[in-house]
């Protein structure tokens, strides 16, 4: 990372980069994704009226193995490197989201228990990295991710989300960008438009720290495919304590995607 790009995003809490996937594995996923489009519509229509019209499938990952280039995606694995202690791949998901379809702003920001999230001791440091693709263009009002810049930082705890509505920008995204942002930035999205938003996030955490789902051996299957000394099978690993359960990879990747 350039001492640029350190600055703003320990400053703001995130980073938007461009073309984050090459454009013809852009299209390829988004040929997958559509059939996981038809069925989360499927899905939502069985829902009760009431629902918020959205679908989230998680550990999309372990079903659908086009994504797997994405793990260490080589415009992305460098930042990844740089703000995360001995990383590891912590969820997947894909999301759909209809007019109407909300995700109520939050964060992991505590500032009563400073070990626990953001900080910066020499270096930028994370507990949850939040890896976020655009599959289509977001354009304003299309769900965009709406965040409070710097609230990972806050010393005091986060007053009702009513109070804070000046305070939020909405961040449009060009299909096949990434946001890089962490998870005690606050952070929501609402989509007012008939376009479909359509994501995949992917997270990011230390070593030490469990799946968000699945146990240990959430990746297992992948880990054991992957090839030995890669940094694609470091990052499946399962969660290791104190004590690595693989060797971290030397050097980073310079091939590009599939």
């Amino acid at each position: 990372m350039t001492l640029a790009e350190l600055y703003y995003y320990d400053v703001n809490g995130y980073l938007l980069i461009e073309n984050a996937i090459e454009p013809d594995y852009l299209a390829y996923l988004n040929e997958r994704l559509d059939s996981w489009e038809e069925k989360a519509l499927q899905d939502f229509h069985a829902l009760p009226k009431s629902a918020n019209p959205e679908v989230r499938y998680d550990d999309i990952l372990n079903q659908e193995p086009s994504l797997l280039d994405l793990v260490v995606n080589p415009k992305v694995l460098p930042y990844i490197g740089e703000m995360v202690d001995r990383p590891r791949l912590k969820s997947t998901w894909v999301t759909f989201k209809w007019n109407g379809g909300r995700t109520v702003a939050h964060s992991n920001h505590t500032p009563s228990v400073t070990h626990n999230f953001y900080h910066f001791n020499g270096r930028i440091h994370h507990n949850l990295f939040q890896v976020f693709y655009a599959m289509r263009d977001i354009n304003p009002g299309e769900g965009g991710l709406q965040v409070i810049p710097g609230s990972h930082k806050a010393n005091y705890p986060s007053p009702p989300d009513d109070a804070l509505q000046e305070m939020y920008i909405e961040i449009p995204m060009k299909a096949g960008s990434v946001l890089l942002f962490t998870h005690d930035m606050r952070h929501g999205s609402f989509n007012t438009t008939d376009n479909v938003r359509r994501t995949i996030i992917f997270t990011y955490c230390p070593g030490v720290i469990a799946n968000s789902f699945g146990g240990d051996t959430l990746y297992q299957s992948l880990f054991e495919d992957a090839p030995e000394g890669s940094w694609l099978k470091y990052l499946l690993r399962t969660p290791n304590g104190f004590l690595e359960t693989y060797p971290k990879p030397e050097c980073m990747p310079e091939a590009t995607m599939k």
